[in-house]
């Protein structure tokens, strides 16, 4: 069994707050026959005129089994300044893979919490197909593949002085995924989700996370870039966010 830890060490930049796509595709290029466990933490300590604490981790566990692959995903988001809690949110998402060749069909859950969108439950279900357009044949972790599906969104966001407002959704979901090697070391990974709601197609989630990496043996670096919108919010907060991070990767 080959089994991967990865600790990454998170240098970044943040603009507004994250809305609740998880991505896990970036761990593909890790797995092999058996199961990949990856982990990442990022943290921010500050003390003098202002006392900040900012821990992000997320765990995820993949296995292959016959021409399934599951992915089980758990993380968590805690930021407390001047000992004022700030977010404490949760998220964990189970998604399995049934490949018919090159191609999949896909199906997930996903239950989560948003203290910075006021978001206090999300409970996401649904599945869709997945469609591979390009597999390089020297190498195959080189691909595109393009993926459609439908989810039923459950969400409950608090609002001051009055009941929870409580959102009950169709959403289509269109998906893209590649991952191109280059000069040996570099390769590209690309994730790009646009999720679409049923009853309100002017209602849209769009997320995009290109991540370079350069990796050698056990050791890699890379560079990501997480773009999210969403535009119409259900509460007063921004569409959108944006947040650029270096890491630094060890692989066991």
């Amino acid at each position: 069994m080959k089994k991967l830890i990865t600790l990454i060490w998170l240098l970044g930049m943040s603009l507004g707050y994250s809305q609740s796509i998880i991505n896990t595709e970036s761990i593909l290029k890790d797995i092999d026959s058996a199961s990949t466990i990856n982990f990442n933490i990022e943290g921010d300590l500050k003390y003098g005129n202002i006392k900040l604490i900012e821990l992000n981790n997320q765990l995820t566990y993949a296995k292959k089994f016959g021409r399934n692959l599951i992915r089980l995903s758990l993380g968590q988001e805690y930021l407390e300044e001047d000992n004022e809690k700030l977010a404490n949110d949760w998220v964990g998402q189970a998604r399995l893979n049934h490949y018919l060749g090159l191609n999949s069909i896909f199906s997930f859950v996903q239950i989560q919490n948003a203290v910075s969108l006021n978001l206090k439950s999300r409970y996401l279900f649904g599945g869709g197909y997945r469609q591979n357009l390009y597999t390089s044949k020297e190498d195959d972790s080189n691909y595109f593949d393009l993926s459609a599906g439908v989810f039923r969104e459950l969400e409950a966001y608090g609002q001051e002085n009055d009941a929870d407002l409580k959102i009950e959704n169709w959403r289509y979901s269109l998906s893209a995924f590649s991952n191109f090697n280059f000069f040996k070391s570099f390769s590209l990974n690309t994730s790009v989700y646009c999720q679409l709601n049923s009853a309100n197609l002017k209602d849209v989630r769009f997320f995009v996370e290109p991540r370079l990496y350069y990796k050698r043996d056990n050791f890699g670096i890379y560079l990501t870039n997480r773009y999210r919108y969403h535009s119409t919010p259900y509460v007063p907060v921004k569409k959108e966010d944006q947040e650029y991070l270096f890491g630094l990767e060890i692989s066991l």
